[in-house]
């Protein structure tokens, strides 16, 4: 899975370079143009240097006019991003195989997968999926208190 990252990032540096001295606002399209081209359901942007908050702005507009069939959410620091995924039904049953529920709040579940360092963050009205990894019980902790912050008024 890591090496997979590496190649995308690899990928996406490159069309940054091809396209020379570009603002965010073209930065957002390519990374969004090259999420669209990736055979994953899921991406994440993170390390980025101005605000998370204008840049998620960017992505939700961007989205919205070119009616995307992707769902952008900010947690904390980095952007996740997920594709419309007609197999919805099928993730969900498996994580609820190899996963346990830490959290059902309104209309989010939050299940943990130890095994994979893995948590899976679930809007269950929009069937959407969130995978979101962590190194530490700590990183966990703490990615599931912004979680909950992030949708506490669901």
């Amino acid at each position: 899975m890591q090496q997979r990252k590496h190649r995308l990032r690899k990928r996406v540096e490159g069309e940054f370079i091809e396209e020379g001295d570009v603002g965010v606002d073209n930065l957002v399209k390519v990374l969004i143009r090259s999420f669209l081209r990736a055979d994953s359901d899921y991406g994440a942007i993170s390390d980025i240097k101005t605000s998370v908050d204008y840049v998620y702005a960017l992505i939700r507009n961007y989205i919205s006019e070119e009616k995307l069939d992707i769902y952008a959410l900010k947690i904390g620091d980095q952007i996740l991003m997920s594709k419309t995924n007609v197999n919805f039904d099928k993730v969900y049953e498996v994580i609820r195989e190899k996963a346990h529920l830490e959290v059902k709040k309104g209309i989010i579940e939050i299940w943990n997968d130890p095994e994979n360092r893995l948590l899976h963050l679930l809007i269950i009205p929009l069937r959407k999926h969130f995978p979101i990894e962590y190194v530490a019980e700590s990183d966990r902790e703490r990615t599931i208190s912004m979680l909950l912050e992030e949708f506490s008024n669901t």
